[in-house]
């Protein structure tokens, strides 16, 4: 296959500052070199030549905690007549349960499918999605996305649990996509019983996988780990008939009760992480995890922001995602990153907002090499980006952070394959 020579009016490879006049030289599936336009014309003669014009190109968003099959939420939502709405975070997740028992399969595949698209159609080129509904399964085998489906766990019986992961193992031969690979997601320490969570953890590090788990993201979670009381007891364990006194107490955060046993383990993705305090982040950072930030998703159902600035100064890991779009607007991560630097009111750079949005979720779904950076060795994967009026190089960097809606993705290349669908 001959090599071709990509170029635009700016090239962003995440680990180096914006290039003006950049170019990619791209050969089998792979990434050659990423450069100056003139640098790589002369290493690369004879190079079939695209040339993308006024436009950046960069890597795809990464979306490291996504729930695609919710997609079609706010439709069927409509369709409940529910029309007040949760007046806080157990009132939002008991709604969620009604909603979706009146679903059969087809609309959770309807939903999935074009979940799939959708984060084609806003440059995101890798997935941290979560499954609940495993016979969906095989929706994803047409997709083209990177990334890693984590089948869900949740509930108290211990048989019915058992089941699940029966299920799940006997999946797990089988990989959902052809560049989507099996994670596990416990989801989260109130719906999970003690013995629970660690049966699920145990079968997570026994098989291999990588665990993604809801974690300190909301102050009715952390008074229901450490006390065993407040809205998470009263409403949800009334609602589910769950008995709160038969898993007593931790006395500790959410983050120190799943980390002082031993259940998460290094390179566990930890989603949201709002309610935390210095304690909780070293222990994040010691024990290896990274971390999944939501911020449209935590501002809809008032749980608080995430420490942001602390968790970068103790070295943690951070990525993006956009939750469900029963909590958030869209599946675009470049709507995640405009409120993001907005919320966070310049507390973090334009270029590590880019980064956390791309190279941070590659990292944080085990993709970093392939995906998330445009250097050599890397797969072709990559978006071309239009911009009303593109600024000058020096406010670059912002003006894509800023961008959110009228961001265009014209292009997206995944493994030297233009993959945007065309409607």
């Amino acid at each position: 296959m001959a090599s071709t020579l990509y170029t635009a009016r700016y090239l962003l490879p995440i680990t180096a500052p914006p290039i003006e006049g950049g170019a990619l030289l791209v050969d089998g599936g792979r990434i050659l070199a990423s450069g100056s336009r003139a640098e790589l014309r002369n290493i690369s003669q004879g190079a079939k030549e695209v040339d993308f014009g006024d436009a950046v190109l960069m890597p795809p968003m990464v979306n490291a905690h996504t729930h695609l099959e919710l997609s079609s939420f706010p439709d069927w939502l409509n369709t409940t007549g529910e029309v007040e709405a949760p007046r806080d975070f157990v009132d939002w997740i008991l709604q969620l349960i009604r909603v979706r028992r009146n679903l059969d399969l087809s609309q959770f595949r309807d939903s999935l499918a074009w979940g799939l698209k959708e984060s084609l159609r806003s440059g995101t080129g890798a997935v941290g999605d979560i499954l609940t509904t495993l016979p969906g399964v095989d929706v994803y085998q047409g997709s083209p996305l990177y990334g890693k489906v984590y089948a869900e766990v949740l509930g108290h019986d211990k048989g019915v649990v058992s089941d699940r992961l029966e299920t799940i193992e006997t999946m797990l031969g089988r990989p959902p996509g052809k560049a989507l690979n099996w994670g596990l997601s416990p989801h989260a320490p109130y719906t999970l019983s003690s013995s629970i969570i660690d049966q699920v953890f145990a079968f997570s590090a026994e098989q291999s996988l990588q665990s993604s788990i809801h974690l300190a993201e909301s102050a009715e979670e952390s008074a229901f780990v450490r006390s065993g009381q407040g809205a998470i007891a009263d409403k949800l364990y009334t609602a589910a008939q769950w008995d709160p006194a038969t898993d007593p107490a931790s006395g500790c955060s959410p983050v120190e009760f799943l980390c002082r046993a031993g259940r998460l383990r290094r390179n566990d993705l930890m989603v949201h992480g709002v309610q935390v305090d210095d304690s909780d982040i070293a222990l994040v950072k010691r024990t290896g995890c990274y971390v999944a930030l939501c911020p449209r998703s935590n501002a809809a159902l008032d749980v608080g922001r995430a420490p942001v600035v602390d968790y970068l100064k103790a070295g943690v890991q951070l990525s993006l995602g956009t939750d469900s779009l029963a909590s958030a607007p869209s599946l675009s991560i470049w709507h995640e990153l405009a409120f993001a630097r907005s919320w966070f009111a310049g507390d973090v750079s334009p270029r590590k907002w880019l980064e956390i949005a791309t190279l941070g979720g590659a990292r944080a779904l085990g993709l970093q090499g392939r995906i998330g950076q445009l250097a050599s060795g890397s797969d072709a994967s990559f978006q071309v980006v239009g911009l009303t009026g593109l600024p000058a190089i020096d406010e670059v960097e912002e003006a894509l952070c800023a961008a959110g809606e009228s961001v265009a993705v014209s292009h997206l290349y995944l493994a030297a394959q233009n993959v945007l669908p065309e409607s």
